[in-house]
């Protein structure tokens, strides 16, 4: 069997490729950006980075709309915070004001005409809201089919669920490198113990690529961090390309990732927790902070030796260690060549 090899270091150090991916892979593609429980009430809106582009999506008298975070006037980013509640949002260079739906209402007195901010696409899957800049992009639901029924399988109340805890990190990695390491768990049994011994049963972790998306299972293990959590539930988590993914700890401890890229050596993680509260409780907090300074400290260390790594002129591109069978386990990176194929298919 010929192996796959590792993509050449260019695709995570050049600046034009980079620049490259923000229109044929982030511009084109389904975004996880938040919760409906964000925007439960009329008036409220959060906003996000898609790539190198800023949307606002809004509760629009009951109805979740989105577009552009760019005033039409003289290119303002309209709002500036991550969550508000409004009745208008009022751009903050020129006062430009427009209604909760994009539509400019008012130019300080002058008849400009009838302007309203781009729209953008926004889907839900079991509350999570999901953003597509491109207007022609298939639904959501055929982008990653069945991924709704199985994540509600196993946290059949996400979307009740509200924001209770947001870790961020901004690290010195490609984006690339970022998924490929949290979609391979070869490195786990060395690197991830506090995961591996802790959380889930190492041998029945299982990543399965499905197109867009990546499944990654396992079977708990006891610890006494997650037993209060733990109502014989097992690990599941739902990567969907190219940078977002909800995972759900033993006991339905539902969280998400974002990799939002910022330059072709920087990338922002945005780390969401979702329970029935808006504070954690002491034992969340305590599955919080473990998972933060554990997993995903390890990680940040992981990642940005790839980076340097990848500048060193002796790097050659090694084989990629794969399953036959598609289905990775602890000793296998089937989802590396996947993302890939993803990526490879995406550029021109």
């Amino acid at each position: 069997m010929e192996r796959p090899q590792a993509l050449d270091p260019s695709a995570y150090t050049d600046p034009e490729l980079f620049a490259v991916e923000m229109d044929r892979v982030f511009a084109r593609t389904w975004q996880l950006v938040g919760h409906r429980s964000q925007l439960a009430e009329p008036g409220r809106l959060i906003t996000a980075r898609i790539g190198d582009q800023s949307v606002v999506v809004t509760n629009d008298g009951g109805e979740i709309t989105a577009f552009h975070n760019v005033c039409q006037h003289r290119g303002h980013e309209l709002v500036l915070e991550e969550a508000a509640t409004t009745p208008i949002i009022t751009c903050p260079y020129h006062a430009w004001v427009y209604d909760l739906g994009g539509r400019l209402t008012h130019a300080r007195g002058h008849d400009v005409g009838e302007i309203c901010v781009p729209r953008v696409r926004v889907e839900e899957h079991a509350g999570f809201l999901f953003v597509n800049l491109d207007p022609d992009a298939a639904k959501l639901e055929e982008t990653i089919p069945g991924i709704e029924a199985e994540l509600l399988a196993i946290a059949p109340d996400a979307a009740e669920r509200v924001l209770t805890a947001r870790l961020t990190h901004e690290f010195a990695a490609n984006w690339k490198i970022a998924v490929e390491n949290y979609n391979e768990c070869f490195h786990c049994p060395n690197v991830h113990k506090a995961f591996t011994a802790g959380v889930v049963s190492a041998p029945t972790f299982r990543i399965t690529p499905r197109g867009n998306t990546i499944h990654h299972t396992a079977e708990a293990v006891a610890n006494t961090d997650y037993e209060r959590f733990r109502d014989g539930d097992d690990y599941g988590s739902f990567y969907t390309w190219p940078a977002s993914s909800i995972q759900c700890y033993p006991g339905q401890v539902l969280n998400t990732f974002r990799w939002v890229p910022l330059a072709v050596d920087r990338t922002l993680l945005i780390r969401d927790w979702w329970f029935d509260r808006d504070e954690p409780t002491a034992a969340q907090q305590t599955v919080i902070d473990l998972d933060w300074t554990t997993t995903v400290a390890e990680d940040f260390d992981l990642m940005e030796s790839c980076q340097r790594g990848m500048h060193s002129r002796g790097y050659r591109p090694g084989p990629l260690i794969v399953d036959p069978s598609g289905t990775a386990s602890t000793q296998y990176e089937n989802a590396v060549p996947h993302l890939h194929r993803l990526w490879r298919e995406a550029m021109p």
